[in-house]
């Protein structure tokens, strides 16, 4: 499967409630590592109620739940809604100094 995204896109999400957001099979989802501090964006591939497994499109190399196991709902950030694909805005935002990044260093 090719990526949806890449290193680099800008996406649009909507806030996750727990209660009131209900994640589905097949999104893509902003969330907190399990293990780790980082944030990551995978494919939702499984839903329970209180938690939810994900899968990245590039399921050899991808660090999901194939490694780490299910996501608590607590975990959840947000659901994606769409991706920026204007080159010009994308690199307008990109700039370090005018937009956050996910795992800022």
């Amino acid at each position: 499967m090719l990526p949806t995204l890449k290193d680099g896109d800008v996406v649009f999400f909507k806030k996750y409630k727990q209660g009131q957001s209900s994640p589905e099979i097949g999104q893509i989802v902003i969330f907190n590592h399990p293990l780790t501090k980082k944030r990551l964006i995978k494919r939702i591939n499984i839903v329970n109620t209180n938690s939810i497994g994900v899968i990245g499109d590039n399921i050899e190399l991808s660090e999901d739940s194939n490694k780490f196991g299910l996501v608590n709902n607590k975990k959840i950030i947000g659901l994606v809604t769409s991706k920026l694909i204007n080159l010009k805005l994308k690199n307008f935002l990109s700039k370090k100094e005018r937009s956050t990044f996910l795992n800022p260093e």
